[in-house]
């Protein structure tokens, strides 16, 4: 098993990478003396941890964060596509900000003492993702430049990324004790959804495409992402209002009908329960 040290990667003296990866099938078990932070921005995998004698399969895929902490054995298999990005940093880097950090219940899910029966990770909207890639971006630059004072600006972009991770609910991950196998036709349908979230969804039309019926269609999705077809169309739709929200000086109505809602009254109401507030009024009270 290959041990990785942070020292390895540290040629400048800053405890602080960004390494992207895009994997084939299989990346070998391996540990580090860092802590890896993974956002997964394309395709899928299974990410397997090894605690003793024990070893669990996780299901990872684009939109996931999730951490590996130091000296914990894992590995990806099954990769579908994959590409993603490992920061990689060591605790003492966040010391000033720790204990603000911990008041966030996140942070402990993620970077605190974890189960190993109940990993958890953070799933990031469309939105989010947008903007933790450009921060990636951003970090990456300053630390390929070290212009002066880029560690000062490279552990302020790194706590953005945080903030935007920290700020989600952390979920369980679905875990099973053998690779989970992540359906081809599922995955393209997942992507047309994220694409085109205003679009007309048939349940019926999108279990014929992946060639099952509708109740084992449903079953696999909610597997794979852990909300089921509507429930996560419906997610897409109020991440895409909320941002015409705020980005554009649209009507109400007429956001209602870029995001797929033809009903105004239905819209306010899905809006509500999912912001506990009006578009108008959420729109007024941000402005």
């Amino acid at each position: 098993m290959r041990k990785e040290k942070m020292e390895n990667w540290n040629k400048i003296d800053f405890p602080l990478r960004v390494v992207i990866t895009a994997m084939g099938e299989q990346v070998p078990v391996h540990s580090h003396d860092f802590i890896e932070l993974v956002i997964f921005s394309g395709g899928n995998a299974t990410n397997s941890i090894s605690h003793r004698d024990k070893k669990m399969h996780y299901s990872v895929m684009q939109g996931d964060c999730f951490t590996v902490l130091p000296k914990e054995k894992h590995s990806f298999e099954d990769g579908n596509q994959a590409y993603y990005y490992n920061i990689i940093f060591t605790p003492e880097l966040m010391s000033n900000e720790l204990d603000a950090l911990k008041e966030f219940e996140t942070w402990n899910a993620l970077f605190g003492t974890q189960d190993f029966n109940e990993r958890l990770k953070v799933r990031l909207g469309l939105h989010d993702r947008m903007l933790v890639d450009g921060y990636i971006n951003r970090l990456m630059n300053e630390l390929d430049k070290r212009q002066p004072g880029y560690k000062i600006c490279a552990r302020a972009i790194l706590l953005e990324i945080l903030l935007v991770i920290l700020r989600r609910s952390p979920q369980k991950m679905l875990f099973t004790r053998t690779p989970v196998k992540f359906n081809a036709a599922i995955m393209q349908i997942i992507n047309e959804m994220e694409k085109n979230p205003e679009k007309h969804y048939m349940l019926s039309d999108m279990a014929k495409k992946a060639n099952m019926c509708v109740s084992g269609f449903t079953k696999k999705f909610r597997n794979m992402i852990g909300l089921s077809p509507t429930e996560y169309l419906i997610t897409l739709r109020m991440e895409k209002a909320e941002q015409l929200l705020f980005s554009s000086s649209m009507t109400v109505y007429d956001i209602a009908e870029q995001c797929g809602f033809y009903d105004i009254n239905y819209f306010i109401k899905v809006f509500r329960r999912f912001y506990n507030s009006t578009p108008s009024k959420l729109r007024r009270n941000r402005q």
